[in-house]
Parts: C-alpha cells; structure tokens; sequence
C-alpha cells in the first residue's frame, strides 16, 4: 500500500533512517512544470511515474485523477502560479510513502557551455537505466563541479563511449537537416520533453533519427540543444572537454523555430489548470 503525503510550503518530512526509502536512496521521482497556474504535460509525467512504480515494485495505489486532486489541494494552499511540482515515491517497509511538494523553479545558469566527459560513464545495462530515481549523487557531482568550472550542465556518454545525456536534460543535435538524438537504448531517461519534441518534429515533417552517435559527430552539427520538463528546449553554443572543443553554429534555423514555437503551443494544450487567472 501506499498513501499521499502532502508538504506544503514550509513543511518538514518525517522520514525512517532504517527504511530503505532512506538508507537506500529506494525511490522515484517527477519534476514537473508549473507555469502560470498550469501543470504542464501531467499525463505524460504520471505515466512515466507510474510505469517506473510497477517495474521496480513500488506501490502506488493511486489513481492519476486522485494524485491531480492532492497535487491541486496543494497548489492552491500554497498559492504557487510559477515553479515546480514534485512527486517523489520512496520505499517504507512493505509500502511506499508518495511525497508531493513544491519548490521555486530552478533558474537556468547564463552560460550555454557544455562540458563533456568521457571519465564518467552511463551504465545503460544498469537496472536503473531509464528510471529517474533517488540515487542521483552521481549527477550532482558532476553538475557542481562543471558549474564551478563555467559549464552549465555536463554531457556524458555511456559505457560504449556513445552520447547519452547531461546530468539534467536529453541531448539533440541537428546534423544535414535531420533532427538527430540519443536512442533509449543508450541508457538514457525517456524524457518527458524529449518525447514531445520528437512527436511534434514527426508532424512537422521534420527528419527524425535516434541512434547511436560518437562524440566527435558533434563536430558537424548544425545546431546543439538540450531539452527537458523545466526550460523546454535551450541552445548550447560551446561544448569542450573529451577531445572536443568547438563552438556550434549561431545561424537560425527555421525549422528549429518551428519546433520551439509547436513545443510551446503544446504546453499549454497539454496542460492543467490548477489556479485560475
């Protein structure tokens, strides 16, 4: 079984250090946007939620309208328009405890440079693979310790040496007019944002490839971007480290406008109001 536990703002947690919750970093988690009273892509993120919940055997004996009416209650208590939704479900005993709580949004760094790192390794045959879950120490480290060296995120590659993800966010690039990015395969988190983007590429007859890449395909790229649940898409102009140091092209390019403009009409077609105007 598992139960609802509502944080509002200002709330402390209660947690068991003997329950693996706790002492084993045994949970998952959701980041979702709000933006100006509206929770964006929620069915999207509760599926991800859920899906994740039944392949590691967490119970969550919720339905996605019950969690919209704690998550609502919770909005509204707090009077949050712009920020950020949190669901986090961590193990206690035989059930599961699911966390819901909000935090201001995380302001994006001024520097659109890129760090890769070849020293670090995804495991894509980890059991995790694919599961955003509480064991994300390794991601901090590296994101702190890029950000104190000017980066604004860290670009990683997977234990076969091919381009995975950052620490926050899905990877694409766009290389002779195709839209190219990681496939799942490479161990990646099947982002949110980065599913939408594909989808809404596909409709606009955009050329689409996932795949398995190495770095120095970068070299030829006419376009870098990051996507994920907070900022959408955001646009790197440098990458370096790894044997790489280039700087991507500025030209605009029309059907990238075109993407970030459909992306934007979907999040609100996609969303849910929780707080009106």
């Amino acid at each position: 079984m598992s139960e609802i536990i509502i944080l509002q703002s200002g709330d402390a947690a209660a947690l068991n250090p003997t329950q693996s919750g706790f002492a084993h970093g045994f949970g998952i988690f959701e980041t979702i946007k709000l933006s100006q009273g509206r929770l964006c892509f929620w069915q999207a993120h509760w599926q991800r939620f859920y899906d994740s919940a039944v392949d590691l055997g967490l119970p969550l004996d919720h339905t996605s309208e019950g969690a919209l009416a704690a998550i609502r209650g919770l909005v509204q208590a707090d009077g949050l328009r712009d920020g950020t939704l949190k669901l986090s479900l961590l193990k206690q005993g035989a059930g599961a405890g699911c966390y819901v709580y909000t935090r201001p949004a995380m302001a994006a760094t001024a520097t659109v440079r890129l760090q890769l790192t070849t020293t670090n390794p995804i495991n894509e045959h980890s059991r995790l693979a694919g599961h955003k879950t509480h064991n994300y120490m390794e991601n901090m480290l590296l994101l702190e310790s890029a950000r104190a060296q000017g980066y604004s995120d860290v670009l990683r590659v997977n234990s076969a040496g091919v381009l995975a993800e950052t620490t926050l966010a899905n990877l694409f690039f766009i290389k002779q007019g195709r839209l190219c990015t990681p496939a799942l395969s490479t161990g990646i988190l099947p982002g949110v944002i980065r599913a939408e983007v594909l989808r809404l590429a596909e409709s606009l007859a955009i050329p689409v490839e996932e795949g398995s890449y190495s770095p120095a395909v970068l070299q030829e790229a006419e376009a870098v971007f990051l996507t994920n649940s907070s900022v959408g898409i955001r646009f790197m102009d440098t990458i370096s480290g790894g044997g790489l140091d280039l700087m991507v092209p500025g030209e605009p390019l029309p059907l990238l406008d075109a993407l970030t403009s459909a992306l934007s009409a979907a999040e609100i077609k996609n969303s849910v109001l929780l707080l009106d105007d």
